[in-house]
């Protein structure tokens, strides 16, 4: 058996076990409709905690964001490629996104990537599963428990960095390769 079959295998045995239709729930499932912050009701305070000061009014929610602030995408990108030890131009390529889209990211702190971007440099800095959540997430994203998500995890976890082969499984597929040109 090549390594392409064997591979294929080991990817669509990782779909089956990961993968929901979204015809999975029952017919009579419908989710409950969420309040929205307006619509809540907050009771006040009874009992013992009737006389107790309204502490929250008092804190700074600003500061602590300030405070907390994490790395943007762009920052996190940076310090990425600094930490590799790899030229900028080595991670672009691979990542297939021309040097101006990669240049912008690093100028502007808070550039906001489309998905394909953020996992396309997510493989090409070669991040392990953890970081590349955490990655996606900084720009704002997730991977999902949709197919093309998952044969993306399945990239990431399994240590395949290379975009031009993710593209292939993709459309071998059915699902929409990155950067659909």
């Amino acid at each position: 058996m090549d390594n392409r079959e064997n591979f294929k295998k080991r990817l669509d045995a990782y779909l089956a076990e990961n993968f929901l239709e979204e015809d999975f729930l029952p017919e009579n499932f419908a989710a409950e409709p969420e309040e929205t912050f307006a619509e809540k009701t907050f009771e006040e305070p009874k009992g013992f905690f009737a006389d107790a000061p309204r502490f929250y009014s008092k804190i700074n929610f600003k500061k602590i964001f300030e405070e907390n602030e994490s790395e943007t995408f762009s920052e996190m990108m940076t310090r990425l490629v600094e930490e590799s030890g790899e030229k900028n131009s080595a991670v672009y390529n691979r990542a297939q996104i021309d040097r101006q889209l990669f240049s912008r990211i690093k100028k502007n702190k808070n550039y906001q990537p489309g998905k394909d971007t953020a996992v396309a440099l997510a493989l090409a800095l070669k991040l392990d599963f953890d970081k590349a959540k955490d990655f996606l997430a900084t720009a704002g994203f997730t991977l999902t428990k949709s197919k093309r998500d998952l044969i993306i995890s399945f990239f990431i976890e399994n240590k395949i960095f290379d975009v031009a082969e993710l593209n292939d499984y993709l459309y071998e597929y059915n699902q929409p390769v990155l950067f659909n040109r």
